[in-house]
């Protein structure tokens, strides 16, 4: 599969990668209002980190970071694009900004380790980098002494989750 997508990459048009890339930001959008909000943290359950890292997964790295990069720029110019068709810069200046961005690193972790280690291991470190930067970024809103009951560790079973089922899909090297 992966092979198939970067033959198609490297030998399509320019208007055909476009395409390609809006059409990834767009299973990104639609991932996002897979959301469930939590009375006690103002960062929802999302299923945009389990989109992020499939397409991190299956297609190339160049590809998957400019399809979170137009995510990120479509829900910064004001498309409602992020969870709960939230869109502004606010929502990235906001207390889910650190997730938001940290998906941007998280792709060149997961394309880095996954050519040293078993695919668990290199989504359960970056899964984890996302929710420590996503963490950190939330304590300037709800204090450093709250982000980590409030940031983390409400996502980590979710997270588990999604990475066991993203293991399992079938990718070829």
């Amino acid at each position: 599969m992966v092979r198939v997508i970067e033959n198609v990459w490297l030998n399509c048009s320019l208007i055909y990668r476009v395409l390609l890339v809006l059409f990834s930001s767009l299973i990104i959008f639609i991932s996002a209002q897979i959301s469930i909000n939590l009375p006690f943290t103002p960062v929802p359950i999302t299923g945009q980190t389990f989109a992020i890292f499939l397409l991190g997964l299956i297609l190339p790295k160049d590809w998957a970071i400019y399809s979170v990069l137009t995510y990120i720029l479509e829900g910064a110019f004001g498309l409602p694009v992020f969870a709960n068709f939230r869109g502004g810069i606010g929502v990235i200046l906001g207390p889910t900004g650190g997730y938001i961005l940290s998906w941007i690193f998280a792709i060149v972790i997961l394309k880095f380790l996954l050519n040293y280690i078993p695919r668990f291991f290199a989504l359960l470190i970056s899964s984890f980098f996302v929710l420590t930067i996503g963490s950190l970024w939330l304590g300037f809103f709800v204090g450093f002494e709250n982000a980590f009951k409030m940031g983390f560790l409400p996502f980590v079973i979710g997270d588990f989750i999604k990475i066991s089922i993203l293991s399992l899909v079938p990718i070829k090297k």
